[in-house]
């Protein structure tokens, strides 16, 4: 008899971001481990799952197409899909990327958690740059008092040059950061309420990944370090896709069923330099863009 300790055998999950990066590693470990998974992405998926699903997290009408095609029993959410200011060739505007990031995130999760059952669990990729989510607080709080979609996207033009928000130096991609800062501290203060339900929520906060946004964190930074070395834990190099996405199917794991509210930190101790006073990965990069 083979153990499930990991307990995704027959359950119904849901993935974002499947096509690319760790978003398809988790999918792809997902069927392995005999879930039923319904991908979605804004790009093609490519995996045997049970139905691949268009979304434009930017756009709340194209959430909504996608979840009436959801089943009504959701039991597992993974939310990995993710963007820089350029990714993929591509440029975007500061609020663009905190739509996508987390205001389309919370639409999403906010759609699914009726659907969820007791037992159910939420796993949303952060990133260990929000690590500074106290720090903005206050405006953060800002952003989740918005009601829904229209009024968070006005929040977020009408901040677009706040240097607390979404402005300040772009080399720094100050505007990611807040994306991820405001889905660890959505994620923290839905904890209380969903546990009430027995729904648990988690965030995965990567360290530095070889994932297709990598290459667009250096055409930002303008550092001329392409595969970022400034910002490599003392392991000696990045992290692999494959290694996020089996952090993050633990959290949601049956082997997690007592954790929820945590961001769990996943880059081999880079950020102990930061808890420690030592130089945080904006500082090391302003330090090689002065250099």
């Amino acid at each position: 008899m083979t153990l499930d300790l990991l307990g995704y055998r027959g359950k119904t999950v849901a993935v974002t971001g499947a096509a690319t990066g760790m978003g398809r590693e988790a999918a792809e470990l997902l069927v392995a481990l005999g879930a039923e998974v319904h991908a979605m992405d804004i790009a093609p998926v490519d995996l045997p799952v049970a139905q691949a699903l268009r979304v434009d997290l930017s756009d709340p009408a194209s959430i909504d197409a996608a979840v009436a095609q959801l089943p009504e029993r959701v039991e597992c959410l993974f939310g990995c899909a993710g963007i820089s200011a350029m990714y993929l060739g591509r440029s975007f505007s500061p609020v663009h990327v905190n739509l996508v990031n987390f205001v389309g995130p919370r639409h999403l999760v906010e759609s699914l958690v009726p659907r969820i059952p007791q037992g159910g669990a939420i796993a949303l990729i952060a990133s260990m740059s929000g690590s500074a989510w106290r720090d903005k607080l206050a405006k953060i709080d800002e952003l989740l008092a918005t009601p829904d979609f229209a009024s968070a996207k006005r929040w977020l033009e009408d901040h677009a040059d706040d240097p607390e928000v979404l402005g300040g130096d772009p080399r720094l991609n100050m505007n990611y950061r807040f994306s991820k800062e405001a889905l660890v501290t959505y994620m923290k203060r839905r904890t209380w309420a969903l546990a009430e339900r027995h729904i648990r929520i988690n965030t995965l906060s990567p360290g530095l990944t070889v994932t297709p946004m990598m290459s667009s964190f250096d055409a930002i930074s303008q550092t001329g370090d392409p595969d970022l070395k400034v910002i490599w834990p003392a392991v000696g190099r990045p992290s692999d896709p494959r290694e996020q996405a089996e952090a993050l199917l633990f959290l949601n794991s049956d082997m997690a069923r007592y954790v929820s509210g945590v961001d769990l930190l996943s880059d081999y101790g880079y950020r102990v330099r930061e808890q420690l006073g030592l130089p945080t990965a904006i500082e090391e990069i302003k330090q090689f863009q002065e250099a």
